[in-house]
């Protein structure tokens, strides 16, 4: 995180015993005018998963179906739930989302369809071009929700965040983060980007004063650091590269990503999945286990500082040895 942003908060933290703007106005101000959208089209969250939960709230009604991937981000399913819809699971192909799928699964019930682009965990992408074609394909009173968590890490000029696809599709939400690229996850920041109509409704359902003062802040001062965005998206890219390539030093299957983690499978025969967690878990590295997903051989590694990237790497590399 930028040092003048960091020195700044000092000041908001003397001014935390008043409440915060409740219509976020600073933050929306400066998410307008970087993505150069209308400030009326934004809703601000306590993250995005809180945005998202406002979504179902919203929408996902008592007896209708929300469609999720499958091995896509497990809290969609929970929200769904928790709202009373029926939860319908659209299989992947080859670990990707299958569009086809989604649309096979859509009956009268279906109220909202979720996706994550780039996908978590897979970190796989949908193409603007097939995903332009899939929303022409979706009844005009579903919603579907594009979830760009990790969006900014994508350099590939055939993919689009699904910010320039709204004016086309008004039942097309796009959520955001402030907790990957800009480095915020503490002070749960999310936002996202829709129709008037669906603003307006959205706002309506979710809480009063749901985005604190320092996060709004901090989040708008963060959005005119180019700088620090661009050092970001080259670190990621950097270690794009290199970590796939030394896991498969490893004997460890690593897959391609757009995002800023790595997929990993543990080879049968190699040494357990299980000991590499909880040697890392020794050593005070968290990796995510993604056996709740249904991917049992699996684990996911966040890309982090290059100290915390050098020492992962030590790490797995000892444990690899100490296993043969």
């Amino acid at each position: 995180i930028p040092k003048k942003i960091l020195t700044s908060t000092k000041k908001l933290i003397s001014d935390i015993n008043l409440y915060p703007d409740g219509d976020s106005n600073i933050l929306k101000e400066s998410i307008a005018k970087k993505f150069k959208i209308s400030k009326s089209q934004i809703i601000c969250g306590n993250g995005s998963d809180d945005i998202l939960s406002v979504i179902c709230q919203t929408f996902g009604t008592e007896k209708s179906e929300v469609i999720c991937s499958e091995y896509g981000f497990i809290y969609y399913p929970i929200i769904s739930k928790i709202a009373g819809a029926k939860v319908i699971t659209a299989k992947t192909k080859n670990l990707e989302i299958c569009l086809d799928n989604i649309i096979n699964s859509i009956s009268k019930k279906t109220k909202i369809i979720f996706i994550a682009n780039p996908n978590n965990p897979t970190g796989t992408i949908i193409l603007k071009n097939k995903l332009k074609e899939f929303l022409k394909k979706i009844p005009d009173n579903v919603i579907i929700v594009v979830d760009g968590a990790y969006s900014e890490y994508v350099i590939d000029k055939r993919y689009t965040d699904g910010i320039d696809l709204v004016r086309t599709f008004p039942n097309l939400i796009v959520t955001r983060t402030f907790s990957k690229i800009y480095a915020l996850a503490g002070l749960r920041l999310g936002w996202a980007y829709s129709s008037e109509n669906i603003i307006e409704l959205l706002e309506k359902v979710r809480g009063p004063f749901n985005v604190n003062l320092i996060a709004q802040n901090i989040g708008s001062m963060i959005l005119n650091d180019n700088d620090f965005l661009k050092r970001s998206i080259r670190h990621n890219l950097k270690w794009q590269k290199i970590l796939p390539d030394f896991l498969k030093s490893q004997g460890l299957n690593a897959y391609e990503t757009y995002a800023n983690f790595i997929l990993v499978k543990v080879k049968k025969g190699n040494v357990s999945k299980k000991k590499i967690i909880s040697g890392l878990k020794k050593n005070k590295v968290i990796v995510r286990d993604l056996e709740n997903y249904g991917l049992n051989e699996y684990f996911r590694v966040s890309i982090g500082t290059n100290k915390q990237m050098n020492f992962f790497m030590k790490i797995i590399k000892k444990i690899i040895k100490d296993s043969q």
